[in-house]
């Protein structure tokens, strides 16, 4: 735990490939001290079939999803959701000279109670 997903339109222009994203988001991680190093698990999906509103316009969004086990304090859940974007921030930049990229992450609690894990292997 935690497993990170982000959301990216085609239309997004990266200053980095995907995995060096996925690389700059489970460091912001892994420097909040509330997770161990092979714990944090993070995957990008781009979208290729998606809307923004109703208006026609050069937009384009990025989202992130990072749900982690329950028990953390309000805080802590704003601050990683804040990490993450911060992250996706610095390797973000507009396409188009109007061309508006909105940056969102949403912290999803998971049930201890109800969580299962397995390792296999050393």
């Amino acid at each position: 735990m935690p497993h990170l997903v982000i959301e990216i339109t085609e239309n997004t222009r990266l200053t980095c490939s995907h995995e060096e994203l996925l690389d700059e988001c489970n460091a912001a991680l892994l420097s909040s001290g509330q997770f161990q190093e092979p714990d944090i698990k993070s995957r990008c999906v781009t979208l290729t079939t998606y809307r923004q509103g109703t208006e026609q316009g050069e937009r384009a969004f990025v989202h992130a999803t990072l749900q982690i086990l329950d028990g953390r304090e309000q805080g802590v859940r704003k601050q990683l959701g804040q990490l993450v974007v911060n992250a996706i921030a610095e390797m973000v930049r507009p396409g188009a000279a109007d061309q508006t990229v909105q940056i969102t992450a949403n912290v999803v609690e998971m049930e201890r109670a109800t969580f299962a894990k397995q390792v296999i292997g050393a």
